[in-house]
């Protein structure tokens, strides 16, 4: 065969050879149309770890989501937990015209500090921490059912450890604005608040139990500036106290104890996930939440949520009984 004839076979068995290999990645690549799902988180700061947990949940629970016309990627933005930042992390967000719903942020405090900027946007919004107590989520500005539900709780767990008074205590900024005698009610027992100054403890008294609504910092410092007659007391958190930084912060040598939501698929999804804090399970669920509110596939089984006590000891998080 002459050479040249033997060159053009072999450039036109390379172009057939591009022609399939650029078909085959073709019907490979994801073609459907995309929509984010924005997670407003710190990724950077001292609770960045916070937030890369958060994500990973996010990322978990899209890749286990029902198969759908449409193909969901996270969007995730860092709010430095700083409730000055937030609004403007959530305005960065929301100009991504492929953002089609919000989880986070991941705190009460900085919900309340986004809830404008979110309410302008029309966008379906997911605080991990807002459950609906019949199952899934409720928006975070108009249902308190989620606030509530931990104030019973802990009320009737400071009961049974002896307290004869609640003390509430920390940033209250996105709890519900509800007057003492509604939040004793809840909890079964006299409540009132912490004055907000430096001697705050010492308004404080033996039978008294606190419940602080802030943020883990916040209360490890608050931990600290205690005198040692007063360290015994019964101190309570929210969902914070997952934070590592509670006991990482607090220089004491003694139990804590704090209140979530969770549900009876909790145990099993712990079992194959990591993270599997009770923490990431929230993020992970109002993640599924999301995806169903933008595809309208159902990715979540509405079952009831409870509340669920933790101690502390040693930097460990443990189931508690009262």
């Amino acid at each position: 065969m002459h050479p040249m004839l033997t060159n053009v076979s072999w450039i036109w068995r390379r172009a057939l050879g591009v022609i399939a290999l650029t078909l085959l990645l073709a019907s490979c690549t994801d073609v459907r149309p995309v929509a984010k799902i924005g997670l407003l988180a710190p990724f950077e700061g001292l609770q960045r770890r916070t937030g890369y947990t958060a994500l990973a949940a996010m990322r978990q629970a899209i890749a286990e989501a029902p198969a759908c016309a449409i193909g969901i990627i996270p969007l995730a933005l860092d709010d430095s937990a700083d409730p000055s930042r937030a609004p403007r992390t959530a305005a960065k967000l929301l100009r991504d015209p492929q953002v089609e719903a919000v989880v986070g942020p991941l705190t009460p405090a900085l919900a309340a500090s986004v809830n404008a900027t979110l309410t302008a946007a029309a966008l379906p919004w997911f605080a991990p921490y807002a459950i609906n107590p019949d199952g899934g989520f409720a928006d975070p500005r108009t249902d308190d059912r989620w606030a509530k539900g931990l104030a019973m709780a802990v009320g009737a767990a400071v009961q049974q450890q002896g307290a004869t008074a609640l003390v509430l205590a920390g940033d209250a900024q996105g709890w519900p604005a509800l007057d003492t005698a509604t939040w004793s009610a809840l909890a079964g027992l006299p409540v009132r608040w912490l004055p907000d100054d430096a001697d705050a403890w010492r308004t404080l008294s033996a039978q008294d139990a606190i419940f602080w609504l802030g943020d883990a910092e916040e209360a490890a410092a608050f931990l600290n500036i205690l005198p040692p007659a007063l360290i015994g007391l019964p101190f309570w958190l929210g969902p914070a106290g997952d934070d590592p930084i509670l006991t990482e912060h607090a220089k004491i040598d003694r139990k804590l104890y704090w209140l979530t939501w969770s549900n009876v698929h909790y145990n099993d999804w712990a079992a194959t996930h990591s993270p599997s804090t009770p923490f990431a399970f929230l993020v992970y669920q109002a993640t599924r939440a999301a995806i169903e509110a933008v595809t309208g596939v159902a990715a979540t089984e509405a079952v009831p949520w409870r509340v669920v006590l933790f101690e502390v000891e040693n930097g460990v998080s443990r189931v508690y009984t009262p």
